[in-house]
């Protein structure tokens, strides 16, 4: 599960920096720079295993080029022992032997162009989530509407106690080898444009302390699913906010990195699941 949880996060970063990239302001679009990009995800439970370091680019380019930074010595501090973190191409770093608590906070420190550039975050503990229903059951769609129209499905409901006020998000996917279509003609379309690919659907973060969804608009694959609740920390959704916003321009990029950009953030997840069956 652990390459899910990354993969999930960096689906979110990505957008997020697009989006802010896109942003930028005549005054904003200056030379190259020599600042670092921290892309790291702390998840309870497992050891660092893709903090990632690159550099930032010229926003006036037009031949833009990811810059990686590979060869440094970067290390995470944690009650009071230091972990150095190896290389493992790409910009990627790991150490398998630091396996991340809950409620326990973390520092990045790693010399870069002359700066020291740090951060540090705090990982919150997992919250246990519930779900209304572990089974479902559709009607296969070929051509049309399927025989005396669509049979309503009651919402699948996710839900976990938030009484501190954290953020959330909620990744749900299909987990078969090759799912067959809900929906035959969704098949054919996905088909010819770009191919059959797995259901996945991912939410924002926010303060909140359910998740709710709707089988016939949102579920398109029969089959098992997996459901994935994130806590997160403030300054992940942050990140995320601020991409949003009309007012932000390159130039205040959000960060919690002192002499980079980028983001580390303390990550915690519960995992659960239901089926799709085909009536």
């Amino acid at each position: 599960m652990k390459s899910l949880y990354v993969i999930a996060s960096r689906i979110l970063f990505a957008a997020i920096i697009t989006f802010a990239l896109s942003r930028c302001t005549e005054e904003s679009a200056i030379l190259d720079t020599q600042t670092a990009v921290v892309e790291g995800y702390l998840f309870a439970g497992q050891p660092v295993d893709s903090l990632r370091l690159t550099q930032s680019y010229a926003y006036i380019r037009q031949d833009t080029v990811l810059v990686t930074l590979d060869g440094l010595t970067p290390s995470i501090e944690a009650g009071g022992k230091v972990y150095p973190l190896l290389p493992k191409g790409d910009g990627y770093y790991y150490q398998p032997d630091l396996v991340i608590e809950s409620g326990k906070t973390y520092r990045l420190s790693f010399d870069w162009n002359g700066k020291a550039v740090s951060a540090e975050t705090f990982v919150p503990a997992q919250r246990e989530a519930q779900i209304s229903t572990e089974e479902i059951s559709m009607t296969k769609i070929t051509t049309g509407l399927p025989p005396g129209g669509f049979t309503l499905v009651d919402p699948i409901e996710v839900s976990w106690e938030n009484p501190e006020g954290d953020y959330y998000y909620v990744l749900v996917r299909n987990l078969e080898e090759n799912p067959e279509y809900v929906n035959d003609r969704l098949a054919e379309f996905e088909r010819e444009n770009g191919g059959l690919r797995r259901f996945a659907m991912l939410s924002a973060p926010q303060i909140t302390s359910f998740y709710s969804i709707n089988p016939i608009r949102e579920i398109t694959q029969f089959g098992l699913h997996q459901v994935i609740v994130f806590r997160v920390t403030p300054e992940y959704a942050g990140l995320f906010g601020a991409a949003a916003s009309t007012s932000q321009t390159i130039t205040q990029p959000p960060t919690n990195v002192k002499n980079g950009l980028g983001i580390l953030t303390g990550v915690s997840s519960d995992t659960l699941y239901f089926n799709v069956k085909k009536k």
